[in-house]
């Protein structure tokens, strides 16, 4: 393993002598953004947990619809090297899902490939379960004894048991934390297992600041005027306010990922001829499918921002 500063790898403040090691990146290492923005704090925990003395070894990363759960994992596995396997769960997920499954080889011989956690399990990445909190709580239960520090996944089609790789993390994501959505706003949601979610670092991702929203667009937008930015980040910010999961009535909101893809989309639909580029981006990146009484607010927020009003 090499090593390489922090302040360096990850574009944070941090003593010139705090270095970390890093690994040789392998095929499931994802690539980096480079406009990706640390908040140190959460870098901090999410170091510790990879760390060899870590307390506790599975994380859940909490927030609300496009605030950056995944990309916080993928991001800080791009930059140290490490490998990621993944899955995006439903109320359909079951465990074996997850393990692998047998497969008939053109000999006819039936072989065992690994999923996604046995992969990771073996190799000592991190197995990364997107909306762990839509699948069914008795799922949920069949993964209890991997995630204890005793750690064994044993394979159902083969009766084999993997001891896994001490480098081996588990990381879940999910909009609720594991007790329903009772904002009606994440349709799939569902009641999970205490003891499951009992065996977690619980990480809920902070909102960004609105300077800092401003700074992360402009660097994924660089052409856009800040002034232009800065609107479309408060007009965000309303329409965030008025979805339904923060009492709101609005069942459409526009997160950080999708006010970066109205931005970028801005710009390309800038070379167009007889178009309204930021109108036209929106519609494409938010309001195209959305419930008629959606798109009508969404629009009476957006036309005051540009009749002068502050969004």
């Amino acid at each position: 393993m090499a090593t390489a500063k922090i302040a360096n790898l990850f574009n944070v403040a941090a003593p010139e002598q705090a270095v970390v090691e890093t690994r040789e990146p392998g095929l499931c290492t994802p690539a980096a953004d480079p406009h990706y923005q640390f908040n140190l704090l959460v870098l901090k925990k999410v170091m510790m947990w990879l760390s060899e003395n870590a307390p506790v070894k599975n994380l859940f990363i909490l927030g609300d619809a496009g605030t950056g759960k995944t990309s916080l994992i993928l991001e800080v596995a791009a930059r140290l090297g490490i490998e990621v396997w993944s899955m995006s769960c439903s109320g359909k997920t079951r465990f074996n899902d997850l393990v692998g499954t047998l497969t008939i080889a053109e000999s006819g011989a039936t072989r065992f490939v690994d999923g996604p956690l046995a992969a990771a399990a073996r190799s000592g990445g991190v197995f990364l379960a997107n909306e762990i909190t839509r699948m069914e709580a008795g799922e949920q239960m069949r993964l209890v004894d991997v995630l204890d520090g005793r750690a064994r996944l044993t394979i159902p089609e083969t009766g084999e048991v993997v001891i896994p790789h001490p480098n081996f993390r588990v990381a879940v994501t999910g909009n609720s934390g594991g007790f329903g959505d009772d904002t009606g706003a994440y349709a799939g949601e569902r009641r999970g297992s205490l003891a499951f979610f009992d065996r977690f670092i619980k990480l809920a991702l902070p909102a960004l600041e609105e300077v800092d929203e401003v700074g992360l667009v402009m660097r994924y937008a660089p052409s856009l005027r800040e002034d232009i930015v800065l609107g479309m980040v408060r007009l965000a910010r309303d329409i965030r306010k008025a979805f339904v999961s923060n009492g709101g009535g609005l069942q459409v909101t526009l997160s950080t990922r999708s006010l970066i893809a109205w931005a970028r989309l801005t710009e390309e639909y800038a070379h167009f001829s007889g178009v309204d580029p930021i109108r036209e981006a929106l519609h494409d990146t938010l309001l195209n499918g959305a419930p008629s009484d959606d798109r009508s607010t969404v629009l009476e927020l957006f036309d005051n921002w540009l009749n002068g009003g502050r969004p």
